[in-house]
């Protein structure tokens, strides 16, 4: 009995985080949840009292997987062309398992910005940030790399990181049409971590 409930749970959240991430909050239906998970709306309703409910718990799920790689970034203590590999990796084996969440979280930033906001705090993010800013800025005194803002480089590593998984329905399209994606996608990591360090390098 408590594994079909498990079961039962996880299909519920399956179908949440598709449609979630196609529609957002205000355009999601629970009875498109209920049919894509293949049960009753009553029955969705039983373990889940509402649509917000519902949302809280698969929005903070995929949330944590993205900024919790950032949080152990900024907290590492390696070499930084190293810091920026790790992060690099982490970010697309996540995305890759989990490809809804980009645009899942881009449609809440628009809605609900101080959900985000509070999150990131409760995470750690902004304790780890000033770290390495300071690494960041030590490697430019000692000519490691060029002069760039620490606040630009962090930037940087997360947008190249992230966005082509949240452009994938684009440039699948445009730029990679009748190719492997995922493959693709797998293989970014290391390209963009070069990338990264090349731009930054004396």
């Amino acid at each position: 009995m408590e594994k079909k409930i498990i079961e039962t749970q996880e299909n519920i959240l399956d179908a949440a985080r598709t449609i979630f991430a196609q529609k957002g909050l205000a355009g999601a239906r629970m009875q498109e949840i209920a049919d894509r998970a293949g049960i009753n709306k009553a029955l969705l309703h039983y373990y889940y009292r509402s649509k917000e409910k519902l949302f809280e718990q698969v929005f903070e799920e995929a949330f944590k997987k993205l900024i919790r790689p950032l949080a152990a970034f900024l907290a590492d203590d390696s070499e930084l062309f190293q810091k920026i590999r790790n992060i690099c990796k982490h970010y697309n084996k996540i995305l890759i398992q989990y490809p809804f969440i980009p645009n899942f979280i881009i449609n809440e930033i628009n809605t609900n910005p101080n959900r985000i906001i509070n999150l990131i705090s409760f995470e750690g993010v902004a304790e780890g940030k000033q770290k390495t800013m300071a690494q960041i800025q030590t490697a430019v005194k000692s000519g490691k790399i060029r002069p760039i803002d620490p606040r630009e480089l962090i930037m940087n590593i997360i947008s190249l990181s992230v966005f082509p998984f949240a452009s994938r329905p684009i440039t699948g399209q445009f730029l990679y049409k009748n190719e492997d994606m995922d493959q693709i996608l797998k293989s970014r990591a290391d390209s963009v971590a070069d990338f990264i360090i090349q731009s930054i390098k004396i």
